[in-house]
C-alpha cells in the first residue's frame, strides 16, 4: 500500500465544500482516525472507500487507486496473462458466500493475469443494497488452507465449520481454536467463530465487459 494522495482528496473536497471533518462525520470515522487514514496509517475499508465515493462523486475503483489499494492486481509494466478460474460463488451485502449451483459444468471467469494455480474467483451480487458500488466485482482468492496462524490479520474467504463460507478479516478469538471474523463494516459479524479452512485474497477487480 502506498500512501494516499492526499491533493486529489483535498481537491474533491474542495469541489464538494467539504472538509476533512465534515467527510469523516458523515463516513462515521472520527477526526484523529481520518488523519491516519490520510496519512497511509490506517488502511481504507471496503465499505468507506464505498460511502466515500458517493459522496465525492466518483467511482470506488478511484478512491482505492487514489489510496494507494491496488484493486486489480496489475501494476504498470506487469507481464499479464490471462487466467481462467472456476467460478465458485456470489458474495453477498452481508459478505456472505452463496456457492454456485447454476449447473454440472463449473463457469470459468478469466481474471487477465497469472495468479497462483487452485485460485478461484467469486463475484459481489449486491445490487440496491448499501454494498451497490461493488456489484459485480471479481474477487479472488488463493488456494484452500487448513486454519493456521498465517490466516491472521488477513482478508480471507473462510470455511466455518457447519458448512457457512464468508469474506472476512480473521484475528485471534477469545478461546482456544476460535477466531474473531471482522466484516467489512469494521465490526465483528461472527464471534468466536471456528475456522475450518480459509483462502487468502489475493485480487479485487471491477468486472469487464
Amino acid at each position: 500500500m502506498t500512501k494516499p494522495d492526499v491533493d486529489w482528496f483535498r481537491r474533491k473536497l474542495e469541489e464538494h465544500r467539504l472538509s476533512q471533518s465534515g467527510l469523516g462525520r458523515m463516513l462515521g470515522i472520527d477526526k484523529s482516525s481520518m488523519s491516519l487514514l490520510l496519512a497511509g496509517k490506517r488502511k481504507l475499508t471496503l465499505t468507506a472507500a464505498a460511502d466515500m465515493a458517493r459522496i465525492l462523486g466518483v467511482t470506488a475503483t478511484e478512491v482505492m487507486e487514489r489510496f494507494g489499494v491496488r484493486v486489480d492486481g496489475i501494476r504498470a509494466g506487469d507481464d499479464v496473462t490471462p487466467q481462467m478460474l472456476p467460478f465458485e460463488g456470489w458474495i453477498d451485502e452481508s459478505s456472505h458466500v452463496i456457492p454456485d449451483s447454476s449447473g454440472r459444468r463449473k463457469r470459468m471467469v478469466d481474471v487477465g493475469t497469472n495468479v497462483e494455480p487452485g485460485s478461484s474467483a467469486f463475484q459481489w451480487r449486491t445490487p440496491q443494497s448499501k454494498m451497490d458500488v461493488l456489484d459485480g466485482w471479481i474477487v479472488v482468492s488463493g488456494p484452500r488452507r487448513e486454519a493456521d496462524d498465517k490466516m491472521i490479520g488477513r482478508g480471507c474467504v473462510v470455511g466455518l465449520k457447519g458448512g457457512d463460507i464468508m469474506l472476512r478479516l480473521v484475528r485471534r478469538g477469545y478461546s482456544p481454536g476460535t477466531h474473531l471474523l471482522f466484516g467489512i463494516m469494521g465490526t465483528p459479524d461472527v464471534t468466536e467463530g471456528e475456522v475450518e479452512w480459509y483462502a487468502p485474497i489475493v485480487m479485487m477487480k471491477p468486472a469487464t465487459a
